[in-house]
Parts: C-alpha cells; structure tokens; sequence
C-alpha cells in the first residue's frame, strides 16, 4: 500500500458515518480505500492524544499511532466491528488498548522497518495544540472522548455554516458563531451586532436563539449518523455533553 494522504478536517463524520464504517470493513466493497480514509481522517487525532496522555514522548506516540492505523487497514481489524456489539469509538478504544499492549514487540518491529507502509498524518500541527492545551488531571480515556466530543462539534458547527452560506447569510453565520459556543467568549454585543447586520436588538436576540437551536439540531444530526435508535442517539448526546463536565 502507497503512502496515503489524510487530511484533519473532519470529513470522518459525514452523515453516513456508520455506513462508512460497513464499507472500510468489507473488503470487496466499492469505494472502501476512501472508507478507510475517512475514518483514519476522523480518529487519528484522538488516537495520537491518548497514546500521549499515557506518558509516551512525541515520536514514540506518532510511531504507535501511524502502527496503529497500519494493523487496522493492512490487518483487517474493522472485521470485528459489529453495530449490535455497541459503539464504533468503544471498538476503537478496545483495538488500540489491545494493541498498546503488545507495544514492546511492535515497537521492535518498527525500529526495523517491519515492511510496514507509513500514513501521512500531521502529527506536528497535532502535537502543537496538544502541547497548547493546560495541564489537566483527567485520564487518557477522558481525553479521547474529549477528543471524539469536539470533532463531533467541528463537524456539526461546519454543517451549520453551510447551511448559512447555502441561505446567502454568510456574514450573519460569522457574526453570531461565537454565540454558539459556551459563554460566548470573544463575542460581538448584540448593539454591535445589530449595527453590522442592520437589525434590531430584539430581532438579535432572536437570531441568536435562533442560531443556537439550528446548531444543537446540527450536532443531533452528526450523532444520529452513526446510531441506530433514538435512545443510542440520546446516550450518545450525554456521553458528549459530559466530556466537558
């Protein structure tokens, strides 16, 4: 397998997540290179943070990561995913425990090459806001589901902003975005706002809650993705709303 580019934009969580997941995992399915891809793109961030939060120094942890996602595609380890069993980030976190496990004999075997093929991830722009982010007590566990949490986020917040743009409200999308987010640090005031957007505080205020409610229904969408029932969504909706807890 060819050195492949991933990029780190979030693509993972398109609205056909676990449909994606199917794909990568079916060898003989049609478009599964782009699969695989997708997946990689959406899960080697957390992947790489959570091998750094155990301890491990930056070229150990993109070494274990870059093996890490090379046993998943060239191993075939997407061939024990099942949706009854649960979760595809609990598959993931049990795979890469797994293999971390075993990390002496890889690392041995990466130290001499192992014919191993090498993904091309950005493991520097990865390592700056890692190092960027303040010292925190929680575990590496934590901090995946953190990691998962806010990619999840991104994806639903660029969903919102091109629905924005699609409606030809652009500049309102740009003007309000730091409302959605807890405590609207950074924040125009609404007078401001109302200036630049020729509008009443009033009618502010409801653009605002407006906006909010479009984006809370955008992350539902991201979540419903990849759930199978409305209960598994609601679950998974708490499971990212208390990763910031």
């Amino acid at each position: 397998m060819s050195e492949t580019e991933i990029g780190g934009d979030g693509r993972g969580f398109r609205s056909t997540l676990w449909t994606v997941v199917l794909r990568a995992k079916d060898e003989a399915a049609p478009g599964r290179r782009d699969a695989l891809e997708a997946l990689i793109a959406a899960y080697w961030k957390p992947v790489y943070f959570f091998v750094r939060r155990k301890g491990r120094d930056p070229e150990t942890a993109k070494d274990l990561a870059q093996g890490f996602f090379t046993a998943l595609l060239e191993k075939n380890y997407l061939q024990y995913v099942r949706r009854e069993r649960g979760k595809f980030r609990t598959f993931l976190m049990t795979a890469l425990d797994h293999y971390l496990a075993d990390e002496r004999d890889r690392e041995r075997a990466l130290k001499r090459g192992g014919g191993a093929s090498r993904l091309s991830l950005d493991f520097a722009v990865a390592e700056r806001q890692l190092t960027a982010e303040p010292t925190s007590p929680e575990s590496p566990d934590a901090g995946f589901r953190k990691d998962w949490a806010l990619r999840v986020l991104a994806q639903a917040l660029q969903d919102l902003k091109q629905a924005y743009e699609a409606d030809g409200k652009a500049e309102e999308f740009e003007i309000l975005r730091l409302h959605l987010t807890a405590g609207a640090v950074g924040a125009l005031p609404y007078p401001e706002i109302g200036r630049r957007l020729r509008l009443g505080e009033g009618e502010v205020r409801k653009r605002v809650h407006a906006a909010r409610g479009r984006y809370r229904e955008a992350i539902k969408a991201v979540v419903r993705a990849y759930t199978d029932t409305e209960e598994d969504a609601r679950e998974e909706m708490r499971d990212l709303f208390s990763a910031f807890a």
